[in-house]
């Protein structure tokens, strides 16, 4: 599929973006975003000082090849939601019928291998899957060749500086990620951003319950020391508020959360 070049925007300045060859060139800021594999790429040179140290190991070919098999998500699922977290399909399902009402553009935050944004484009949606790891980007890309799924973009982004125009999306995704990214309240407030008014959020993550491998302090300790975070649902509701959203409805299945909010009005 071609990739559009007026959906687009600078990720810093937010300023329109022309299409030059293999890249687009921001006339602003003087900043040109190279397109690699029919990609474009729109991080930035420092990026990686910003990166968490667990998503640098998500960017392994082998990470992007085992996501959706049975040696990747019911295993962390089970491990770190515990006896009572969902079965992958049932998380999948617990999203889609979150979002099974709304149409139009869909953005995917921390898309990996499109594992949600494949599962609800629709003739109805479009969806723009963005996530930092190539090998994740590129194994998203070989799904929807091989699915033939003609509705699906994606791009080379961080979730804290969006390539996209201000209340752009009808609705937003971000599925397992949330509690990886450094600055939880400013990619919320970014996501805000790029979502019109009312706009709907379905989001998967993980809370402290007394269930599965998240029991135990020292390993909650652990993630925290490694960057990661987990989630009280009142603190889930104040990072919301926050970043412009409200009508927090979540769902606790074990450690996982599945959660919708809309951006306010």
């Amino acid at each position: 599929m071609e990739i559009p070049a007026d959906v687009y925007v600078c990720p810093s300045c937010k300023g329109p973006l022309a299409r030059g060859g293999h890249a687009f060139d921001c006339g602003v800021c003087q900043t040109t975003y190279p397109i690699v594999d029919r990609i474009p790429d729109f991080t930035a040179q420092h990026l990686n000082s910003r990166i968490n140290p667990a998503l640098r190991a998500m960017d392994a070919p082998l990470i992007s090849r085992l996501y959706e098999t049975k040696l990747w998500y019911p295993v962390i699922l089970k491990v770190m939601g515990g006896s009572k977290a969902p079965s992958f399909g049932q998380l999948m399902d617990k999203v889609g019928a979150i979002v099974a009402a709304q149409s139009g553009l869909v953005l995917d935050v921390a898309c990996g291998p499109g594992t949600l944004g494949r599962r609800i484009a629709s003739p109805a949606r479009t969806v723009y899957g963005v996530d930092i790891s190539w090998s994740m980007l590129r194994q998203a890309a070989a799904y929807v060749t091989q699915e033939g799924i003609g509705n699906v973009q994606f791009a080379r982004a961080s979730a804290d500086a969006l390539p996209f125009p201000a209340a752009f999306f009808n609705v937003a995704l971000c599925g397992g990620a949330l509690h990886l990214f450094p600055d939880t309240v400013a990619a919320l407030r970014e996501i805000a951003r790029v979502m019109k008014p009312g706009a709907l959020l379905a989001v998967t993550t993980f809370t402290p319950a007394r269930v599965g491998i998240l029991r135990f302090q020292r390993i909650r300790e652990r993630i925290e020391m490694l960057g990661g975070r987990l989630f009280e649902l009142a603190q889930l509701e104040g990072y919301l508020a926050q970043a412009g959203f409200e009508g927090f409805s979540p769902q606790v299945d074990g450690s996982v959360v599945t959660f919708s909010a809309r951006k306010q009005v």
